[in-house]
């Protein structure tokens, strides 16, 4: 058990790095490498499906059924999905992409047992976007 949790943290500690180097290029202008790390995050979970083109619920599904993620990598993948938003020109896109961010977001909050200043602050970004 305590291998498979080490496995865990060392997955969650990297994605973390890369959602840091995500904002990183954000934050510079360099969009072309951040969509290089989004890449590089999503291949880190092996996920290859069209996340945009999946609905929220076939999302949901999708992650937590057949790549078994847990509500931890869920909230880092709703970060990445909002910073996908952040970056797309499209306002079709972008919705679609803050909507799903805000959904994941929401419900870890709801299951989660400890407070995040961070994943507050998200989820009230997203919502005055979405309305």
């Amino acid at each position: 058990m305590s291998i498979e949790c080490d496995y865990l943290m060392r997955q969650l500690m990297q994605l973390f790095e890369v959602i840091h180097k995500i904002l990183g290029h954000r934050e510079r202008g360099e969009d072309k490498q951040a969509e290089d790390q989004i890449r590089y995050f999503y291949n880190c979970l092996k996920i290859d499906a069209d996340i945009q083109k999946m609905s929220i619920e076939d999302l949901l599904a999708f992650l937590q059924n057949e790549k078994k993620l847990s509500n931890e990598h869920l909230e880092l993948f709703a970060f990445v999905l909002k910073e996908q938003g952040e970056m797309a020109v499209d306002e079709k896109d972008r919705i679609n992409f803050f909507q799903k961010a805000y959904f994941l977001l929401d419900k870890v909050e709801r299951e989660s047992t400890v407070f995040s200043m961070d994943r507050q602050l998200k989820l009230g970004e997203l919502k005055t976007y979405l309305n």
